[in-house]
């Protein structure tokens, strides 16, 4: 299927934005109920980093299986295995048990995550990739930016951990209702490729330094927005801050809306372009973002604290938008270039989340904000060193 109906794509949209609600539910509370259950932040790091190690790991192995698993069952099964670790999450007696069910819900992450923004390219059409995942983006990111609000609102009801669980109880219900939209509204598409099992395998991604840099740099960017979002910022706002869940909820809606607007805007834009001027604006903002944290923190100021949510949806936005998109373009086609974006996002996600947690255990906040900006630093290098890959996509 190159192409699809407008009804189709309208409800394809749909389902991405429920997905993304569903995904992005408990982004604020995943640390903060560690840390309930008697995690430090380096395990509560660790926690966060659980489901996307197993994401990770599920991508190094299935790189000929999940994307080319028929998308509809792919992406139904996901959400599924995303709601029995809700339900799990929600009456876990302790942080052993709260990791196992991170753990599920990563094999439910990894086959929605490989099967929807291939169909979401396939449906785009030829020469439209930087479109088609921005869209895609947009769309997860627009159902992400409520999450944690509404999310977080519901964390106040009740004392000790009845709000986070109740979250998570609610995510798992969300999670069931897109399950059976996928099921019923999706079409069945044949995959391109028999899917099987195998070792990694990433067709038309040379072996070269130009490569392995843009492998570098999506997997630093994109762990960094996460490790950021979902670790460091509720950490100094629980913490340093004294906010409570719907504060924190307001604080990620706001950059998450800010992410919407650079993802759908920043694709379509890179595709005349260029991907590297988006990219820099990025890194530029997400730096900032770091600074204004760091005077947050200093000083107590509820006003530079808020003040860092556009910088970090700004640079949220760019780097999800945009570096799939570069490695794309490197790979000369979605299946090989999706395959290698997803092990570079998921190890970054993993690794960036836990050497965030582990500084920030180890030196306080300060650390954690500095190795923030060393992390965007990476990044404005590396595209520089990559330079531009548009050209490359006919």
């Amino acid at each position: 299927m190159d192409s699809g109906s407008s009804t189709l794509q309208r409800r394809f949209v749909g389902l991405n934005s429920l997905t993304g609600l569903t995904f992005g539910f408990t982004a604020p509370v995943t640390a903060v109920l560690a840390g309930q259950l008697g995690a430090s932040p380096f395990a509560a790091g660790l926690v966060v980093a659980s489901l996307t190690a197993v994401v990770f790991l599920c991508d190094i192995f299935g790189t000929r299986l999940l994307p080319f698993l028929e998308p509809r069952r792919a992406i139904s099964a996901g959400l599924l295995l995303w709601g029995v670790g809700s339900f799990v999450s929600a009456v876990a007696p302790d942080v052993q048990m709260l990791t196992a069910a991170r753990i599920g819900q990563g094999f439910g992450l990894a086959m929605q995550a490989a099967a929807a923004p291939q169909l979401a390219i396939r449906l785009a059409g030829n020469g439209r990739v930087g479109a088609a995942v921005g869209r895609f983006q947009a769309a997860m990111t627009a159902g992400s930016a409520i999450a944690p609000l509404t999310g977080g609102l519901v964390t106040a009801i009740g004392i000790g951990t009845t709000g986070n669980r109740l979250a998570f109880a609610i995510c798992g219900i969300l999670a069931v209702i897109a399950a059976a939209f996928a099921w019923f509204v999706l079409p069945t598409v044949r995959p391109l490729l028999r899917p099987r099992l195998s070792r990694p395998r990433l067709p038309g991604l040379s072996v070269s330094p130009r490569s392995i840099t843009a492998l570098l740099v999506s997997s630093v960017g994109q762990g960094a927005r996460g490790a950021v979002s979902l670790t460091l910022v509720p950490l100094i706002a629980a913490g340093s801050m004294g906010l409570a869940g719907p504060r924190v909820g307001v604080f990620l809606t706001t950059a998450y809306l800010t992410e919407v607007a650079i993802t759908a805007i920043g694709g379509g834009w890179s595709d005349r372009h260029g991907r590297r001027p988006v990219v820099l604006l990025g890194t530029g903002a997400g730096i900032f973002a770091m600074i204004l944290l760091g005077v947050a923190v200093r000083t107590g100021s509820m006003v530079a604290f808020f003040a860092a949510t556009l910088p970090i949806g700004i640079a949220g936005g760019c780097m999800l938008g945009l570096l799939p998109a570069v490695l794309v373009d490197l790979a000369g086609g979605p299946e090989a270039g999706l395959s290698a974006n997803r092990i570079a996002r998921d190890f970054g996600s993993t690794s960036c989340t836990v050497i965030i947690g582990a500084i920030t255990g180890l030196a306080g906040t300060t650390g954690g904000l500095i190795t923030g900006v060393l992390m965007f630093v990476v990044v404005a290098i590396g595209i520089r060193v990559i330079g531009e890959t548009r050209a490359l996509q006919s």
